[in-house]
């Protein structure tokens, strides 16, 4: 059912993990519609797996998105619709997740494998770039990675091709040399793969139960995709043989967060947290003018804060609303910060308007400390 809308991934995107999955267009395909005016095209389904009697997986679609926000596309699902199905008679537990999640609204089901490889990844890619500023790994994985398209050898080996580009191909040499330089360790990555440079940067990892067997599961399937003629295909539960990969990559990357909390003694949650929220930090283009208020705040530097007021500025006669904070620090010094506007002028060039009708906030973004597990702040 799939099939035909894989082959065109400019135009759509195809999300899935254990028990389900999205098929919608791309961002850069609908604005082609919308400029064409055939928004009528768009399509967004969710869907589930179903397993048949013989161990073959249907897709269980959520009608109203098909009939009612997809409606172009129903001939199309029609004529993969399956006439009186066999379903297993043992329990089904995708089938089952599916339904609860997204029939019953229950989000007690918990999240397929691939989400959390994905997760992970983010985990160690926040904890590097903490430490040296360079993710781990380059890219971070996402649903559309895809499972299987078909139950057989050869979408199986072509799932795992793909998985190869982030899991082992992926990973980032220089963050590895980086990481060594800080731990004053020689690693030489230039003449040795990324695989063999990263286990001698964490050596636990040689004799861990899920890196070793996580790497050769993944870099033989792709060697059977990629290099030479491969053997004709043959039938195999392709998809539940991806799934239980994918536990065994997770695995692996839980074995290298652990590892580089070790060996440079911060906890990787949080070194992500840090990481992220930085992201929300505002961004500073250009310097204020030496006699604007703001340069005042440069005389915090150094000074330890002793306690902090915060609250709504006493009501001023026709000015903007504004949140007011007071710093105290222990020097005896005091800072005061509130917020200007130009809600007066615009008030006085649009009729009607009033500036007291405004109100400024305060848009605080905090970024956690850094901290070495057994010690002070850093």
């Amino acid at each position: 059912m799939l099939a035909a809308y894989r082959n065109e991934p400019h135009k759509y995107a195809i999300t899935s993990d254990y028990f389900e999955g999205t098929l919608t267009v791309t961002d850069e395909y609908y604005r082609e519609l919308e400029a064409a005016e055939r928004t009528n095209e768009y399509v967004n389904v969710r869907f589930g797996y179903r397993t048949l009697s013989d161990g073959n997986l249907a897709l269980a679609a959520w009608l109203p998105d098909l009939f009612e926000r997809s409606k172009a596309h129903v001939e199309k699902w029609a004529a993969f619709h399956l006439r009186n199905p066999q379903w297993t008679a043992e329990p089904d537990e995708r089938f089952r997740n599916w339904l609860q999640r997204y029939v019953q609204g229950s989000w007690d089901v918990d999240n397929g494998p691939l989400f959390y490889v994905g997760e992970e990844i983010k985990t160690i890619n926040g904890l590097t770039s903490e430490l040296v500023g360079t993710p781990l790994y380059k890219h971070e994985i996402d649903q559309t990675l895809g499972y299987p398209a078909a139950e057989n050898t050869h979408r199986y080996q072509d799932a795992h091709r793909a998985l190869y580009g982030y899991f082992i191909d992926g990973i980032d040499k220089k963050c590895i040399s980086a990481l060594a330089s800080k731990l004053g360790r020689t690693v030489p990555v230039d003449n040795k793969k990324t695989i063999a440079a990263l286990a001698r940067l964490l050596p636990g990892l040689n004799q861990s139960e899920g890196f070793g067997p996580a790497v050769a599961r993944v870099s033989e399937q792709r060697r059977l995709a990629s290099h030479g003629a491969r053997p004709k295909a043959v039938a195999v539960a392709a998809f539940s043989k991806f799934t239980e990969d994918l536990r065994l990559c997770l695995k692996a990357l839980k074995e290298v967060t652990a590892m580089l909390e070790k060996e440079f003694h911060v906890n990787g949650e949080e070194m992500r947290k840090r990481h992220e929220a930085k992201k929300w930090l505002p961004v500073i283009v250009r310097s204020p003018s030496a006699h604007f208020s703001i340069v005042g705040a440069k005389q915090m530097a150094g000074k330890t804060v002793e306690r902090v007021e915060i609250g709504f500025r006493e009501d001023i006669e026709g000015v903007h609303g504004s949140e007011a904070m007071i710093v105290y620090f222990t020097d005896g010094s005091i800072m005061g910060l509130d917020t200007g506007s130009n809600a007066a002028n615009v008030a006085a060039e649009h009729k009607g308007l009033q500036a007291s009708e405004f109100h400024v906030d305060f848009m605080v973004q905090w970024v956690p400390e850094s901290r070495r597990k057994g010690s002070e702040s850093v």
